[in-house]
């Protein structure tokens, strides 16, 4: 491992395409959410009584690539900001990042939700007894889809502890010899770690499931099986960040992985229902992997450049995530009593779902407490003192 004082090493310029890809990943949460709704003859915790099997694949191909390209990047970022602060500092950081808005969130925004998503399948009466049952005896109940807060917090705890029993890990590179071999066979790379994480991602869990330990209340709130998923996605980002070349290589397209990509794709939307769950998750990672190599090469190219819509979007999207759910099952509860085409219908869920959740935003971001409560945000200090009163009338006179 190469060793590089941090006092020495350079700030690097802002990566443009990586902040856009985190935030486009967290605002096709909306999308997804929505083909759920939508979907054919399909359970889940929001019924909008309707439905087409399009959206069952529009779900299917969001859901197989979206959270493992994201714990990639959060892995990258955590690099990243581990080279520049202590694991200390970086990880209280996290946690208040983390931790407050996911309880806030739990208490505030997860019972609505889940009231909605009773009211969409039940009566009012029965809606009320379900609520009530449930909020009193499920985990996964109040967790819904703030699980990856959960588990990107055991990650961060694992890194900053890893860096700081190992303070060289803090500032360590790939050896330059196996990040030059690395990008010169990128593709292959790509496809054996594709292979070796789908066998992990395959046995691992099933064998978790098989120990009894997936139906326990504890692990409907601890999640230890997502853990098990998307550690090693949260790996692979690190690692690219600590692997210049082989970053640059995968920054480039790669016919052979577009090949290979689509037809992982393919086969997991024809047989992914059919297949047993080890098989299919393993088709699964090999069309994961192979998308979010494409999708990085992708915002490398059109995205690495200064923007003020991409850099409000990055600092809207956390809110946004939070509040898109109970603002959509709303907006379907609502729409089960309209009669229009369901393509259309469902389009304008979508719309008005991002519309309202960018409102929310823009309510967020002007209150520190709600800007604290629900982006784990503090108010950034002004380091201009401030201009005398009489500075500044006769600056008004031209003076």
């Amino acid at each position: 491992m190469t060793d590089i004082s941090t006092t020495s090493r350079p700030c690097p310029d802002r990566e443009h395409h990586w902040d856009a890809l985190r935030a486009g990943l967290m605002l096709l949460g909306i999308p997804y959410h929505v083909a759920m709704a939508y979907r054919a003859d399909a359970v889940w915790i929001l019924s909008s009584g309707e439905g087409a099997g399009y959206f069952n694949h529009l779900a299917q191909v969001i859901h197989v690539f979206r959270m493992q390209a994201f714990f990639v990047i959060a892995g990258y970022f955590a690099a990243l900001l581990l080279a520049r602060r202590t694991p200390g500092e970086w990880l209280r950081g996290r946690a208040r990042r983390l931790i407050v808005p996911f309880f806030a969130a739990i208490l505030t925004l997860n019972p609505l939700l889940n009231l909605l998503c009773e009211l969409s399948n039940l009566g009012w009466r029965e809606a009320l007894l379900s609520w009530e049952h449930e909020s009193t005896t499920s985990g996964g109940y109040w967790i819904r889809h703030l699980w990856f807060l959960i588990v990107l917090l055991y990650l961060s705890a694992a890194a900053a502890l890893l860096c700081h029993l190992l303070p060289r890990l803090s500032i360590a590179n790939l050896p330059a010899r196996w990040d030059d071999w690395a990008a010169r066979h990128a593709a292959p790379v790509v496809i054996s770690v594709a292979v070796l994480l789908g066998l992990w991602e395959g046995a691992a869990i099933e064998l978790f499931y098989m120990a009894g330990l997936a139906t326990n209340l504890p692990q409907q709130i601890l999640r230890i099986d997502q853990l098990i998923e998307f550690a090693p996605w949260f790996a692979i980002g690190g690692l690219i960040a600590r692997a210049p070349a082989f970053k640059a290589a995968i920054y480039r397209f790669s016919s052979l992985l577009l090949v290979l990509t689509v037809g992982a794709l393919a086969a997991d939307l024809l047989w992914r229902e059919q297949l047993w769950p080890p098989y299919g998750r393993f088709l699964d990672t090999l069309a994961a992997l192979g998308l979010t190599q494409q999708l990085i090469a992708a915002f490398k190219r059109f995205a690495d450049r200064p923007s003020a819509l991409v850099r409000e979007c990055v600092a809207a999207s956390f809110v946004i995530y939070l509040f898109h759910l109970p603002i959509l099952a709303g907006l379907v509860l609502a729409g089960k009593a309209i009669a229009m085409p369901l393509m259309l219908k469902a389009a304008l869920v979508m719309a008005l779902t991002l519309a309202l959740s960018c409102g929310v935003w823009l309510i967020v971001k002007r209150s520190a407490v709600l800007r604290l409560l629900y982006d784990g945000q503090r108010p950034e200090r002004s380091l201009t003192p401030p201009v005398p009163l009489a500075t500044r009338e006769l600056g008004r006179q031209g003076l």
